[in-house]
């Protein structure tokens, strides 16, 4: 049996007055060997979301009660609380991705995992071969 979405909820938060506008989508998934996982994504709207693993390998009542806990974090915190998003899934690459894959395919990830927009931001950063003022005289030199 694939890996399935068993559970999703996906929430947003908007502030004008704060220029904010974030989501946040939590999955309850059922992997290929029986046991469940929680994975997460964040982040603001338009961009790409980071993917976090919140639990793995468990049985399904704990990994619902995680869910679950999560879910209402977001929904009852002091400061930003989130609600249902109108979006749904179309915001969510992880549920586009897990909806489409092939049976037997997961694409779970088994460590935080960063959004590919800041895999290529690291990637665009200046290469240093980590000697500082390299170029120039300092006054130890003299």
């Amino acid at each position: 049996m694939p890996s399935r979405i068993v559970s999703a909820e996906y929430l947003q938060y908007r502030d004008r007055a704060r220029n904010s506008d974030k989501i946040y989508n939590i999955f309850l998934v059922e992997e290929t060997d029986g046991n469940f996982c929680c994975v997460s994504e964040y982040g603001r709207r338009g961009a790409w979301p980071v993917t976090v693993l919140l639990c793995s390998n468990k049985s399904g009542p704990i990994a619902e009660q995680v869910f679950r806990k999560k879910v209402e974090a977001k929904r009852q915190h002091p400061t930003t609380p989130y609600w249902t998003s109108t979006d749904g899934p179309s915001q969510s690459p992880f549920a586009k991705a897990h909806a489409s894959q092939p049976d037997g395919v997961s694409d779970i990830p088994n460590t935080k995992a960063v959004s590919s927009s800041a895999k290529q931001a690291v990637g665009n950063k200046p290469k240093t071969n980590r000697i500082l003022n390299q170029a120039q005289i300092d006054s130890l030199e003299i």
